[in-house]
Protein backbone atom coordinates (compact mmCIF):
# COMPACT_ATOMS: atom_id res chain seq x y z
CA UNK A 1 0.00 0.00 0.00
CA UNK A 2 1.36 3.43 -0.95
CA UNK A 3 1.41 5.87 1.99
CA UNK A 4 0.33 9.49 1.48
CA UNK A 5 3.90 10.86 1.44
CA UNK A 6 4.78 8.47 -1.37
CA UNK A 7 1.65 9.46 -3.29
CA UNK A 8 2.65 13.11 -2.97
CA UNK A 9 6.13 12.22 -4.23
CA UNK A 10 4.64 10.59 -7.31
CA UNK A 11 2.48 13.63 -8.01
CA UNK A 12 5.53 15.90 -7.87
CA UNK A 13 7.73 13.78 -10.12
CA UNK A 14 5.05 13.15 -12.71
CA UNK A 15 4.13 16.82 -13.02
CA UNK A 16 7.66 18.23 -12.96
CA UNK A 17 9.05 19.87 -16.08
CA UNK A 18 12.31 21.79 -16.38
CA UNK A 19 12.92 24.33 -19.12
CA UNK A 20 16.25 24.45 -20.92
CA UNK A 21 17.96 25.85 -23.95
CA UNK A 22 19.43 23.19 -26.25
CA UNK A 23 22.45 25.31 -27.03
CA UNK A 24 23.20 25.42 -23.31
CA UNK A 25 23.04 21.65 -23.18
CA UNK A 26 25.45 21.26 -26.11
CA UNK A 27 27.87 23.77 -24.61
CA UNK A 28 27.68 22.16 -21.18
CA UNK A 29 28.28 18.67 -22.55
CA UNK A 30 31.10 19.78 -24.85
CA UNK A 31 33.01 21.01 -21.82
CA UNK A 32 32.72 17.46 -20.48
CA UNK A 33 33.96 16.02 -23.78
CA UNK A 34 30.54 14.83 -24.92
CA UNK A 35 29.59 15.80 -28.47
CA UNK A 36 26.02 15.94 -29.81
CA UNK A 37 26.14 14.95 -33.50
CA UNK A 38 22.51 15.77 -34.35
CA UNK A 39 21.61 12.49 -36.08
CA UNK A 40 21.70 8.75 -35.48
CA UNK A 41 24.84 6.79 -36.37
CA UNK A 42 25.35 3.98 -38.82
CA UNK A 43 27.13 1.04 -37.22
CA UNK A 44 28.16 -2.59 -37.71
CA UNK A 45 25.05 -4.70 -37.08
CA UNK A 46 27.14 -7.70 -36.08
CA UNK A 47 27.01 -7.49 -32.30
CA UNK A 48 28.57 -10.00 -29.90
CA UNK A 49 28.71 -10.29 -26.11
CA UNK A 50 31.90 -8.21 -25.96
CA UNK A 51 30.16 -5.35 -27.82
CA UNK A 52 27.16 -5.50 -25.47
CA UNK A 53 29.35 -5.37 -22.35
CA UNK A 54 31.33 -2.49 -23.85
CA UNK A 55 28.11 -0.58 -24.57
CA UNK A 56 26.85 -1.05 -21.01
CA UNK A 57 30.15 0.23 -19.64
CA UNK A 58 29.76 3.27 -21.90
CA UNK A 59 26.21 3.85 -20.61
CA UNK A 60 27.54 3.74 -17.04
CA UNK A 61 30.33 6.18 -17.93
CA UNK A 62 27.85 8.59 -19.53
CA UNK A 63 25.51 8.50 -16.54
CA UNK A 64 28.32 9.36 -14.16
CA UNK A 65 29.11 12.45 -16.22
CA UNK A 66 25.46 13.50 -16.49
CA UNK A 67 24.59 13.12 -12.78
CA UNK A 68 23.84 16.50 -11.26
CA UNK A 69 24.10 18.41 -14.53
CA UNK A 70 22.59 21.80 -13.92
CA UNK A 71 21.51 23.31 -17.23
CA UNK A 72 20.29 26.85 -17.24
CA UNK A 73 17.76 28.36 -19.42
CA UNK A 74 16.06 25.18 -22.72
CA UNK A 75 13.27 23.92 -24.58
CA UNK A 76 11.96 21.43 -22.15
CA UNK A 77 13.96 18.60 -20.75
CA UNK A 78 11.33 17.13 -18.48
CA UNK A 79 11.20 14.68 -15.63
CA UNK A 80 9.75 11.26 -16.41
CA UNK A 81 10.68 9.70 -13.07
CA UNK A 82 8.05 7.14 -12.11
CA UNK A 83 6.10 7.51 -15.35
CA UNK A 84 7.04 4.04 -16.64
CA UNK A 85 5.48 2.20 -13.71
CA UNK A 86 2.46 4.48 -13.50
CA UNK A 87 1.74 3.90 -17.20
CA UNK A 88 1.98 0.16 -16.65
CA UNK A 89 -0.70 0.28 -13.97
CA UNK A 90 -3.08 2.04 -16.36
CA UNK A 91 -2.19 -0.33 -19.19
CA UNK A 92 -3.02 -3.42 -17.13
CA UNK A 93 -6.48 -2.07 -16.26
CA UNK A 94 -7.25 -1.28 -19.91
CA UNK A 95 -6.14 -4.66 -21.19
CA UNK A 96 -7.94 -6.56 -18.44
CA UNK A 97 -11.17 -4.98 -19.66
CA UNK A 98 -10.30 -5.80 -23.25
CA UNK A 99 -9.52 -9.41 -22.35
CA UNK A 100 -12.99 -9.74 -20.79
CA UNK A 101 -14.51 -8.22 -23.93
CA UNK A 102 -12.65 -10.62 -26.25
CA UNK A 103 -13.67 -13.58 -24.08
CA UNK A 104 -17.32 -12.76 -24.84
CA UNK A 105 -16.89 -12.43 -28.61
CA UNK A 106 -18.60 -15.12 -30.70
CA UNK A 107 -16.25 -15.09 -33.71
CA UNK A 108 -12.72 -14.34 -32.52
CA UNK A 109 -10.00 -13.83 -35.14
CA UNK A 110 -6.47 -15.25 -34.86
CA UNK A 111 -5.22 -12.32 -32.78
CA UNK A 112 -8.15 -12.67 -30.39
CA UNK A 113 -7.45 -16.38 -30.06
CA UNK A 114 -3.82 -15.69 -29.16
CA UNK A 115 -4.95 -13.12 -26.59
CA UNK A 116 -7.40 -15.61 -25.10
CA UNK A 117 -4.71 -18.28 -24.80
CA UNK A 118 -1.91 -16.02 -23.53
CA UNK A 119 -3.40 -12.71 -22.41
CA UNK A 120 -4.40 -13.72 -18.90
CA UNK A 121 -1.00 -15.29 -18.26
CA UNK A 122 0.80 -12.15 -19.44
CA UNK A 123 -1.46 -9.86 -17.41
CA UNK A 124 -0.77 -11.92 -14.28
CA UNK A 125 2.94 -11.77 -15.03
CA UNK A 126 2.68 -7.98 -15.40
CA UNK A 127 0.88 -7.67 -12.04
CA UNK A 128 3.51 -9.86 -10.37
CA UNK A 129 6.25 -7.66 -11.81
CA UNK A 130 4.66 -4.47 -10.45
CA UNK A 131 4.05 -6.06 -7.05
CA UNK A 132 7.70 -7.09 -6.99
CA UNK A 133 8.83 -3.55 -7.85
CA UNK A 134 6.67 -1.95 -5.16
CA UNK A 135 7.73 -4.58 -2.63
CA UNK A 136 11.46 -3.93 -3.10
CA UNK A 137 12.03 -0.30 -2.15
CA UNK A 138 10.85 1.28 -5.39
CA UNK A 139 10.47 4.66 -3.71
CA UNK A 140 14.02 4.42 -2.41
CA UNK A 141 15.17 4.18 -6.04
CA UNK A 142 13.06 7.21 -6.95
CA UNK A 143 14.37 9.32 -4.06
CA UNK A 144 17.98 8.47 -4.96
CA UNK A 145 17.37 9.48 -8.59
CA UNK A 146 15.79 12.79 -7.59
CA UNK A 147 18.51 13.60 -5.07
CA UNK A 148 21.25 12.94 -7.63
CA UNK A 149 19.37 14.63 -10.51
CA UNK A 150 19.97 11.63 -12.75
CA UNK A 151 19.61 12.06 -16.51
CA UNK A 152 18.82 9.45 -19.18
CA UNK A 153 19.12 9.88 -22.95
CA UNK A 154 16.47 7.26 -23.72
CA UNK A 155 18.18 5.58 -26.65
CA UNK A 156 21.54 4.15 -25.65
CA UNK A 157 22.32 1.52 -28.28
CA UNK A 158 25.13 2.01 -30.81
CA UNK A 159 22.73 3.87 -33.08
CA UNK A 160 22.76 6.83 -30.68
CA UNK A 161 25.69 6.41 -28.27
CA UNK A 162 29.31 5.64 -29.08
CA UNK A 163 32.90 6.46 -28.24
CA UNK A 164 35.00 7.94 -31.02
CA UNK A 165 38.73 8.52 -30.47
CA UNK A 166 38.23 8.49 -26.72
CA UNK A 167 35.36 11.01 -26.78
CA UNK A 168 31.70 10.19 -26.09
CA UNK A 169 29.32 11.05 -28.91
CA UNK A 170 25.51 11.15 -28.73
CA UNK A 171 23.44 11.14 -31.92
CA UNK A 172 20.46 13.07 -30.61
CA UNK A 173 19.29 14.21 -27.17
CA UNK A 174 15.60 14.47 -28.09
CA UNK A 175 14.85 11.60 -25.67
CA UNK A 176 16.82 13.14 -22.79
CA UNK A 177 14.91 13.37 -19.51
CA UNK A 178 15.47 13.47 -15.79
CA UNK A 179 14.84 9.82 -14.98
CA UNK A 180 16.08 6.76 -13.13
CA UNK A 181 19.39 5.68 -14.69
CA UNK A 182 18.03 2.11 -14.64
CA UNK A 183 15.60 3.05 -17.40
CA UNK A 184 18.39 3.47 -19.96
CA UNK A 185 19.65 -0.05 -19.29
CA UNK A 186 16.09 -1.42 -19.42
CA UNK A 187 15.52 0.18 -22.83
CA UNK A 188 18.81 -1.27 -24.06
CA UNK A 189 17.89 -4.77 -22.88
CA UNK A 190 14.51 -4.53 -24.63
CA UNK A 191 16.25 -3.44 -27.82
CA UNK A 192 18.57 -6.45 -27.68
CA UNK A 193 15.62 -8.77 -27.12
CA UNK A 194 13.74 -7.39 -30.12
CA UNK A 195 16.85 -7.97 -32.22
CA UNK A 196 16.78 -11.56 -30.93
CA UNK A 197 20.22 -11.47 -29.30
CA UNK A 198 20.89 -14.28 -26.86
CA UNK A 199 21.49 -12.36 -23.62
CA UNK A 200 21.65 -13.13 -19.92
CA UNK A 201 19.52 -10.35 -18.44
CA UNK A 202 20.69 -11.04 -14.90
CA UNK A 203 24.34 -10.80 -15.92
CA UNK A 204 23.75 -7.47 -17.72
CA UNK A 205 21.83 -6.06 -14.75
CA UNK A 206 24.64 -7.02 -12.35
CA UNK A 207 27.24 -5.47 -14.65
CA UNK A 208 25.29 -2.20 -14.76
CA UNK A 209 24.41 -2.03 -11.05
CA UNK A 210 27.94 -2.82 -9.90
CA UNK A 211 29.53 -0.47 -12.43
CA UNK A 212 27.16 2.32 -11.40
CA UNK A 213 27.74 1.65 -7.67
CA UNK A 214 24.01 1.29 -7.07
CA UNK A 215 22.24 -0.60 -4.29
CA UNK A 216 20.25 -3.84 -4.15
CA UNK A 217 16.99 -1.94 -4.72
CA UNK A 218 18.26 -0.99 -8.20
CA UNK A 219 18.96 -4.63 -8.96
CA UNK A 220 15.46 -5.57 -7.81
CA UNK A 221 13.86 -2.71 -9.75
CA UNK A 222 15.53 -3.86 -12.97
CA UNK A 223 14.57 -7.48 -12.35
CA UNK A 224 10.97 -6.37 -11.93
CA UNK A 225 11.03 -4.23 -15.06
CA UNK A 226 12.58 -7.01 -17.13
CA UNK A 227 9.83 -9.36 -15.97
CA UNK A 228 7.11 -7.00 -17.17
CA UNK A 229 5.98 -8.12 -20.68
CA UNK A 230 6.16 -4.62 -22.11
CA UNK A 231 6.35 -5.46 -25.80
CA UNK A 232 3.53 -8.01 -25.71
CA UNK A 233 1.20 -5.67 -23.80
CA UNK A 234 2.13 -2.65 -25.92
CA UNK A 235 1.31 -4.57 -29.12
CA UNK A 236 -1.92 -5.83 -27.58
CA UNK A 237 -2.87 -2.28 -26.61
CA UNK A 238 -2.17 -1.10 -30.16
CA UNK A 239 -4.37 -3.89 -31.49
CA UNK A 240 -7.16 -2.85 -29.13
CA UNK A 241 -6.97 0.78 -30.30
CA UNK A 242 -6.77 -0.10 -34.02
CA UNK A 243 -9.69 -2.51 -33.77
CA UNK A 244 -11.84 0.06 -32.01
CA UNK A 245 -10.97 2.77 -34.54
CA UNK A 246 -11.59 0.50 -37.54
CA UNK A 247 -14.93 -0.68 -36.17
CA UNK A 248 -16.09 2.93 -35.76
CA UNK A 249 -14.99 3.82 -39.30
CA UNK A 250 -16.77 0.82 -40.83
CA UNK A 251 -19.96 1.53 -38.89
CA UNK A 252 -20.02 5.08 -40.26
CA UNK A 253 -19.02 4.14 -43.83
CA UNK A 254 -21.68 4.13 -46.56
CA UNK A 255 -19.50 3.29 -49.57
CA UNK A 256 -19.17 -0.52 -49.80
CA UNK A 257 -15.88 -0.26 -51.73
CA UNK A 258 -14.39 1.72 -48.87
CA UNK A 259 -15.74 -0.82 -46.40
CA UNK A 260 -14.04 -3.63 -48.34
CA UNK A 261 -10.76 -1.67 -48.47
CA UNK A 262 -10.84 -1.00 -44.74
CA UNK A 263 -11.62 -4.63 -43.96
CA UNK A 264 -8.64 -5.73 -46.07
CA UNK A 265 -6.40 -3.23 -44.30
CA UNK A 266 -7.68 -4.45 -40.95
CA UNK A 267 -6.79 -8.02 -41.88
CA UNK A 268 -3.30 -6.90 -42.89
CA UNK A 269 -2.88 -5.03 -39.60
CA UNK A 270 -4.01 -8.12 -37.72
CA UNK A 271 -1.44 -10.29 -39.51
CA UNK A 272 1.35 -7.91 -38.55
CA UNK A 273 0.16 -7.68 -34.96
CA UNK A 274 -0.12 -11.45 -34.70
CA UNK A 275 3.52 -11.81 -35.77
CA UNK A 276 4.63 -9.17 -33.26
CA UNK A 277 2.73 -10.83 -30.42
CA UNK A 278 4.20 -14.24 -31.23
CA UNK A 279 7.70 -12.76 -31.47
CA UNK A 280 7.44 -10.99 -28.10
CA UNK A 281 6.11 -14.14 -26.43
CA UNK A 282 9.40 -15.88 -27.22
CA UNK A 283 11.37 -13.58 -24.94
CA UNK A 284 8.73 -12.22 -22.56
CA UNK A 285 6.57 -15.21 -21.68
CA UNK A 286 8.70 -16.00 -18.63
CA UNK A 287 9.69 -13.34 -16.16
CA UNK A 288 12.61 -14.21 -13.91
CA UNK A 289 11.40 -12.83 -10.57
CA UNK A 290 9.27 -15.87 -9.73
Amino acid sequence: MIVSSEKNLLIVILMEEINMDESCVNEYLNIREITIIGQYFSYDRNTDKKDIISQINLIVELHKILIGCNFNGMSRIKSTIGKEVEDYKVQIKKLQKHYDYVANEHCPNEVDKLILSNGKIMLNQAKEALNYIYGHDYFGVIKRSMNREEICIGKVDRNNLRKNEGKIEIGTIKGMTYNLVEEDLYNYIKKLQRKQFDIDKEELIKLFVHGSHLSFNSFDYLRGLCSYPRDFLKTWERYRDIKKENANQIDNELDMLNVKYKCNKMNKDNDEILLELKKSLKYESKGFII
